[in-house]
């Protein structure tokens, strides 16, 4: 079975909350099996046009003609072939990611069993939590309203969102956990927002409300700050969205970092996800928890990575995005009304067991965000606000 031709699909969908940008790559072999594979870039893929440049001009080219037998001779190809121009991380492994994950469905649609089945699967269905989103976008009831959605399906773990407004966001966090369940876990996700004191400061507030993890509260690039806040942090500190392979996910474990969230859509792909996920597990005794926030080939190519890591028990799951799941998806479905008891199956079809509904992507083309903040409604494009 050899590549015949890698193409790029980078399209704009019409989410309640925001337009989000979504890219997927469909590759077809010389005997027309066709395997579908999708980036993202930790919200939602907003510049899907330039990961789709990367993939057509780059490694369409390296991998035209190449044999398929095992993926990553194939996916190493392209790494050492980017490293010293395009880079080996950040777009570069981005794109990379979907290549990975299409040539995944690939080998198992040929052999006929899903992805995990391949590697080697330890369960049908892993737990869910319910990603919402940012509290500075409606009053407390709002977002119990959101949650709900989830908590009658039987989960019983949901996130919300702080934003650069953490004083007001605070409030509305304490009156939305007493309208909660108080047995329902609640995580918060800072999106690289403040600075090591503020950290520290939201930090003592969370563990008050009981707060299970704080989520990316400083850019990830500031290693040294995260180290020295996540000391002080009163609640364990979550990161991995934006980390790039082991050595990346071992940096960060070392600070002290407790919850690793490798993104299979992100990081490179299936397996350096699950070689992420093995170590913090493993070395380090984290909980690893994937991060997921893009359309359905991305959802379902990290239920494939629960399947294959024992320590994954839980995974993300992002209510605003079920309108892509439900119009975008062919095989398995992926709704929350797939959800039981907290639980959503993982596909068990050929490959990822989910294909792209291309007819349905088509109604969506893409279209650039140019100056729209993507993430949050009052956000600024630069949301490092530091100490206000």
């Amino acid at each position: 079975m050899r590549i015949r031709s890698i193409e790029p699909i980078p399209i704009t969908f019409p989410l309640r909350r925001e337009p989000m940008s979504l890219l997927f790559v469909k590759i077809t072999t010389d005997d027309g099996l066709v395997g579908y594979g999708e980036a993202c870039d930790s919200y939602g893929c907003s510049y899907a046009s330039v990961l789709a440049t990367l993939i057509r001009d780059v490694y369409d080219p390296l991998l035209a003609g190449e044999e398929l037998v095992a993926v990553e001779p194939l996916t190493e190809k392209l790494r050492m072939a980017t490293r010293r121009r395009l880079g080996d991380v950040w777009i570069a492994a981005q794109a990379r990611s979907a290549v990975e994950i299409a040539l995944w469905d690939l080998l198992g649609k040929a052999a006929g069993r899903s992805v995990s089945g391949l590697i080697g699967r330890v369960r049908d269905s892993v737990e869910i939590y319910a990603s919402s989103t940012f509290l500075d976008e409606g009053p407390a009831s709002f977002h119990h309203e959101l949650i709900s959605r989830a908590t009658e399906r039987g989960v019983t773990k949901a996130k919300v969102r702080l934003g650069p407004a953490w004083h007001d966001d605070l409030r509305v966090l304490t009156e939305l956990r007493g309208l909660l369940p108080s047995d329902l876990e609640l995580m918060i996700d800072g999106s690289e927002t403040y600075t090591q004191a503020t950290t520290v400061e939201i930090s003592r507030h969370l563990a008050d409300l009981g707060i299970r993890w704080f989520e990316e509260p400083m850019p990830q690039t500031a290693r040294t700050g995260i180290a020295l806040a996540t000391r002080a942090s009163a609640v364990p500190i979550a990161y991995g969205e934006h980390l790039f392979g082991v050595e990346e996910a071992i940096e960060v474990l070392e600070s002290g970092v407790s919850v690793l969230q490798p993104d299979a859509a992100v990081n490179g792909g299936i397996s350096v996800a699950r070689r992420m996920a093995q170590v913090a597990a493993s070395r380090y005794g984290a909980r690893v928890v994937p991060h997921i926030s893009a359309g359905p080939l991305a959802l379902t190519a990290n239920l494939h990575l629960a399947a294959t890591v024992p320590a994954i028990r839980l995974v993300e799951y992002s209510l605003h995005l079920v309108p892509a799941h439900e119009e975008l998806a062919v095989g398995a479905k992926l709704g929350l009304d797939q959800v039981v008891d907290g639980m959503l199956p993982i596909p068990d079809g050929p490959g990822l067991g989910v294909d792209l509904d291309e007819a349905a992507a088509a109604k969506h083309p893409y279209s650039p965000p140019r100056g729209r903040v993507v993430g949050t409604s009052k956000g600024l494009l630069d949301r490092f606000n530091g100490d206000v």
